[in-house]
């Protein structure tokens, strides 16, 4: 996938989770998209404490929400994982 391409996927799925529509992913839809991206790889649902650190990995302007700018270091991580699946 080139650059051009992950940034669809991430808008994408970013748009997905954004339940209320509020222009950044919350903890809560955090916590909704880890799971299902567990599930789609078969593997351990994501402890709290997991969620946490992807929270805070994510969030570079420490505001607890994750832009879509943001976003898009979990974009490129899930094509990197899903690739290799």
């Amino acid at each position: 996938m080139n650059s051009l391409q992950v940034a669809e996927f991430s808008n994408r799925v970013f748009d997905r989770y954004d339940k209320n529509h509020s222009g950044f992913i919350e903890k809560e839809e955090l916590n909704a998209l880890l799971i299902n991206l567990a599930n789609e790889m078969n593997s351990q649902q994501p402890s709290k404490k997991e969620i946490d650190y992807m929270l805070s990995y994510l969030d570079t302007n420490n505001d607890k929400k994750i832009s879509r700018t943001e976003f898009q270091r979990l974009g490129e991580l899930m094509v990197k994982v899903l690739g290799n699946k």
